[in-house]
């Protein structure tokens, strides 16, 4: 009975660790990329309308839009407060299903990861929300391309599990961003795209963004700590990405 009530305690605790993630709101995202992000709307909207008849226009969010290696885009997109309590709920998460390798990939190229589509739906809804709204301006000022889905997942590189990746491409995604949610609380990482370039670690919150299945590349060795990054692998599906 005791065990009982134990497990039901927790997993109350959980649900309310998980209120405020579940539902996406303006704190989730970095002030000034969301506010570029709404007044670059009427630009994306006026280039679609015209279906293509028109070159497109330039958007206020191409400004904070960083190529730190040949088309390796940075931007600022979550906000420190939404990292903090993504991290917070992260820890509850592992208490409950541990971070664990993808059985799909080979030993290699596994990374001890929580996936979000599998483990808490709600917080994974929330993002895909966040992606439609937010990111999919910056893809379509980037590559006028933009997504309808995918997965999304945390990884953690440390010392013990796992403190380095090997080459590879995200195969089953069109476009891959990483986020790290904790830089400065452990040593080494980044990342190497293979003949593009590294890109040291980039602040907390900012996403790192690259087209998946032609820029191979690996997560570079953690020396101490634990790197943790919420990595979206997003797909792009013709039928429903037409406007």
């Amino acid at each position: 009975m005791e065990q009982g009530m134990l497990a039901e305690q927790l997993e109350q605790d959980y649900q309310l660790k998980n209120l405020l993630l579940a539902y996406p709101n303006d704190w989730f995202i970095d002030k000034e990329t969301l506010e570029k992000t709404k007044l670059s709307l009427p630009n994306l909207l006026k280039f679609y309308k015209s279906e293509g008849t028109q070159n497109p226009d330039p958007t206020l969010v191409q400004s904070i839009i960083e190529e730190t290696v040949k088309d390796v885009y940075k931007v600022p997109l979550f906000s420190q407060t939404f990292c903090n309590l993504l991290i917070d709920e992260m820890k509850n998460l592992e208490s409950f299903y541990g971070f664990t390798p993808n059985p799909d990939e080979d030993k290699l190229r596994q990374i001890p990861e929580i996936v979000l589509q599998e483990c808490c739906l709600p917080i994974y809804n929330s993002l895909l929300e966040i992606v439609f709204s937010v990111v999919n301006p910056i893809l379509l000022s980037i590559w006028n391309r933009h997504v309808t889905g995918g997965g999304i997942q945390i990884a953690n590189y440390n010392l013990k599990d796992k403190k380095q990746g090997a080459w590879h491409h995200d195969a089953s995604a069109d476009i891959s961003i990483v986020v790290p949610l904790n830089t400065g609380e452990y040593e080494g990482g980044g990342t190497e795209f293979l003949n593009r370039g590294i890109v040291d670690p980039i602040p907390t919150g900012n996403a790192l963004i690259f087209p998946s299945f032609t820029h191979m590349h690996r997560g570079l060795p953690v020396k101490s700590g634990n790197r943790y990054l919420l990595v979206f692998w997003l797909t792009c599906d013709e039928e429903k990405s037409k406007i």
